[in-house]
């Protein structure tokens, strides 16, 4: 089974790479497991079709997109609640060669959410298309190549954001003929805006209502499209709450990376599903809270070197400290394996292996030169957080949003709150008073 999986995966995303690799005109593919006929078909034929674009900062990483995207998801759900908005969609942005993907060998210019994500878990909680399906579906409904948003808005900070000593929700949209209208949108040459503004922006998600429904024309259209640029500015309506974490129970990660993850962790670290109690219902709706998953006989360290050794000096540790604070773990655990999750070297991690001599010390690679050009840079990343999720202990790094991605697999999988919310200190004493500590944030269901 797996091996037709893992067939299907490779023939799946070979058609992507070619696309990547020729930027044809039309970002478009057929895909294997989901019909996007689905997120067309609604009952009122004569409503006009609002579809919601949206980028982020380049130099923002993997997991705040994770997070931005819960934010639109969430505002979406509510939209479609609205009058004259009952047709939005969410179309999910293609993933360029971010900062962390340092492979220079494999071609990672665009990549879609379904490298990722599992779609269909997506769409269950909002109405939401990855760009492929939106392509697909104007072509076929207009004949035509080429695409026009109606807008493209380019979000911006107020330079004064407390006037009056107060923080408070407010936008304007700034309309001038001297900004140039966006072309190549996402890097595609037949993506283009009839129109582009700035937007001032500060406040929550909320008030992205408004701006849309001053935008959409009070006449009849076939369809109305909005890029928000920037959409990292706008913030959580509520973080944390039940809402939060059903947009977050959403995102399963694909099925052919959790295959990939799964078998490395049945041949190295003796861990399944079953064993390690961790059985999840095919749809993430029928999960229900409970606190029984214990995880695999080893330990998952995510460190985070790179950036953080210079830029967050104060609290990094040096590799020497993470290895014994990891010994220090194993011993109390009675576990002899650690995972290791990390953007360090090849020699950092050798010198790392050093300090744990007397363990088995786990590292994910991939099978193949070939097997790292499908999955990508990305693909590896998350098979490094499936794996920290089912460890029977989880160590991470001060302030890391992929710490935080892999706490909140952990409490969505049902492992007590002291196996998981745990931060490596800048010294080895993990007692230290002065050692600082990540947030903790429980689910809810």
């Amino acid at each position: 089974m797996l091996t037709l999986l893992l067939l299907l995966f490779f023939n799946h995303f070979h058609f992507i790479a070619s696309t990547v690799t020729q930027k044809p005109k039309v970002c478009t593919k057929s895909d294997l497991f989901y019909s996007i006929h689905h997120s067309f078909n609604y009952k009122h034929k004569s409503e006009t079709r609002v579809f919601l674009f949206y980028d982020i900062n380049p130099g923002e990483g993997f997991n705040l997109r994770r997070d931005v995207y819960i934010r639109l998801a969430v505002f979406m759900r509510n939209l479609r609640q609205q009058s004259g908005f009952e047709r939005a969609c969410l179309v999910l942005p293609p993933f360029r060669r971010l900062y962390h993907w340092k492979s220079q060998e494999i071609d990672q210019s665009l990549v879609f959410w379904n490298h990722f994500f599992d779609l269909s878990s997506l769409k269950r909680y909002a109405p939401v298309l990855d760009i492929w399906e939106y392509f697909d579906e104007i072509k076929r409904l207009n004949n035509d190549d080429h695409v026009k948003l109606d807008y493209s808005l380019t979000l911006q900070h107020y330079e004064n954001m407390f006037e009056n000593g107060r923080f408070v929700d407010r936008f304007e949209v700034i309309k001038s003929k001297k900004i140039k209208v966006a072309d190549n949108i996402f890097g595609y040459k037949n993506v283009t805006a009839k129109a582009h503004h700035a937007v001032l922006y500060q406040g929550s998600v909320k008030m992205l209502y408004q701006l849309l429904d001053e935008l959409k024309p009070n006449f009849y259209q076939p369809h109305f499209s909005v890029l928000l640029n920037h959409a990292e500015i706008v913030l959580h309506d509520v973080w944390g709450n039940r809402e939060f974490w059903r947009a977050r129970r959403s995102m399963r990660f694909s099925k052919i990376l959790t295959s990939i993850a799964d078998e490395f962790r049945l041949s190295n670290l003796n861990s399944t599903d079953e064993s390690d109690r961790v059985l999840r219902p095919a749809n993430w709706q029928d999960e229900k809270s409970h606190r029984l998953a214990i995880g695999g006989d080893y330990v998952c360290a995510h460190i985070r070197r790179a950036d953080f050794v210079l830029g967050r000096e104060n609290t990094t540790p040096s590799l020497r400290s993470v290895g014994n604070q990891i010994k220090v773990r194993l011993k109390q655990l009675g576990l002899s394996k650690v995972f290791i999750s990390s953007d360090c070297s090849g020699s950092e991690f050798k010198t790392l292996k050093s300090y744990l001599m007397r363990h088995k010390v786990y590292r994910y690679q991939p099978e193949s030169a070939e097997q790292k050009n499908r999955i990508k840079d990305g693909g590896m990343a998350v098979v490094d957080q499936i794996i920290c999720s089912h460890a029977r202990y989880f160590i991470g790094t001060y302030e890391s949003t992929f710490t935080y991605r892999i706490y909140e697999e952990r409490e969505i999988m049902g492992f007590p709150k002291n196996s998981t919310f745990n931060t490596f200190c800048k010294n080895d004493d993990l007692s230290d008073g002065d050692c600082e500590k990540n947030s903790v944030w429980l689910i809810v269901h």
